[in-house]
């Protein structure tokens, strides 16, 4: 497995790659493929050129990806903010999510940042107990943070890691 930082040219790609993620699960995601649609390619070509954004490759085919952002303002870009994280479901329990976070973690040290911060439905158990076994702790939960396409809402867990 290769693990590559991807740039603006990878857009399509990575947006391909989430429309996918969000059409088989759902339910995993605060965020929707409609959402990304209308931010357009030029936002995430952006956000790939400034962010920290990984994936993990084998043979051509991406098989997880995960970004690190720096927060703005002088009192908050001590903190980062880990986010897309997503493994294929063939992938999962092969290290290519670990392999992500590791990388993650080394940008954050390398540009300064002192903890990093990361969202998840507080009903994904296995994402959880991954980001668990990289040292993050449970901080707090948002009751009825995101409201799923049939209507009903999730609560959201926020972790947090000191480096």
């Amino acid at each position: 497995m290769d693990l590559v930082r991807l740039t603006p040219e990878d857009a399509p790609r990575f947006l391909a790659l989430r429309s996918a993620m969000f059409g088989a699960e759902a339910m995993n995601f605060r965020g929707a493929a409609a959402d990304d649609a209308a931010l357009g390619e030029a936002f995430w070509r952006e956000r790939l050129a400034r962010d920290h954004v990984y994936a993990v490759i084998r043979d051509g085919e991406w098989l997880a990806v995960g970004g690190l952002s720096r927060l703005a303002g002088v009192k908050l870009d001590h903190k980062g903010l880990v986010w897309g994280m997503y493994a294929l479901p063939a992938t999962r329990g092969s290290g290519a999510a670990a392999r992500i976070l590791d990388t993650l973690e080394e940008a954050a040290r390398t540009i300064g940042l002192r903890q990093l911060q990361l969202t998840l439905m507080a009903d994904n158990a296995r994402a959880r107990r991954v980001y668990e076994r990289h040292g993050y702790e449970l901080y707090a939960i948002e009751p009825e943070s995101v409201r799923r396409e049939d209507g009903s809402y999730v609560d959201e867990a926020l972790m947090w890691k000191r480096l």
